[in-house]
């Protein structure tokens, strides 16, 4: 049986309710049990990382302008105003003309998100992207390890000993950014999510 999410879990998570909440949760329940994404403890993972994401869920759009992002060879950015056009958007902040050109691709349009970059600020869209990140990256299989497993990661040339929460910011984030909000919200979605036996 799916796990049913809704606003109050994402309140409970974020501090405070926010009006993106009922949106995203009925999308969350629409969309997440088809990419396996479906047991308490997979749902407190990508829940607590979408909740450090998205701000407390209050924005599907990074507030920075992208500008930083300009000429950013490694997130596809070859041409001029990509960095702005291609900034963070949906749960896990998709950026770059590259993977929103791949996301594209998967939804059969090659260049809808390039043509239309502020769809993946609309809910649905904003969560399906995350849906595909973490399915795209396996993340289901480090989510189900034992909260205190020791990871293997690559991280910047050399292999660190992680654990599951730390192994799935890192991937979702690149680096260590947030990593105490990320283990709090987490700590917090397992909590207001109740594990079946």
């Amino acid at each position: 049986m799916p796990h049913i999410i809704t606003p109050d879990h994402l309140s409970a998570i974020a501090g405070k309710p926010t009006p993106l909440m009922p949106g995203l949760a009925d999308w969350i329940n629409q969309l997440c049990p088809t990419y396996e994404i479906d047991s308490p403890q997979e749902y407190s993972h990508f829940l607590a990382q979408a909740c450090h994401e998205t701000d407390h869920f209050k924005t599907l759009k990074e507030y920075a302008s992208g500008k930083a992002y300009e000429s950013r060879v490694d997130l596809g950015n070859n041409q001029l105003g990509d960095g702005v056009r291609f900034k963070g958007r949906g749960i896990f902040q998709t950026t770059g003309r590259a993977n929103y050109l791949q996301l594209g691709i998967k939804k059969g349009r090659r260049d809808l998100f390039i043509n239309k970059p502020e769809l993946l600020e609309q809910p649905e869209y904003a969560v399906w992207s995350a849906c595909e990140y973490w399915k795209t990256r396996n993340l289901n299989d480090i989510a189900n390890h034992a909260d205190d497993d020791i990871l293997k990661k690559k991280y910047r040339g050399r292999v660190i000993d992680v654990s599951p929460i730390e192994f799935i910011s890192i991937t979702i984030n690149g680096g260590y950014n947030g990593m105490a909000d990320r283990k709090k919200f987490y700590e917090i979605a397992k909590n207001s999510l109740p594990m079946h036996k």
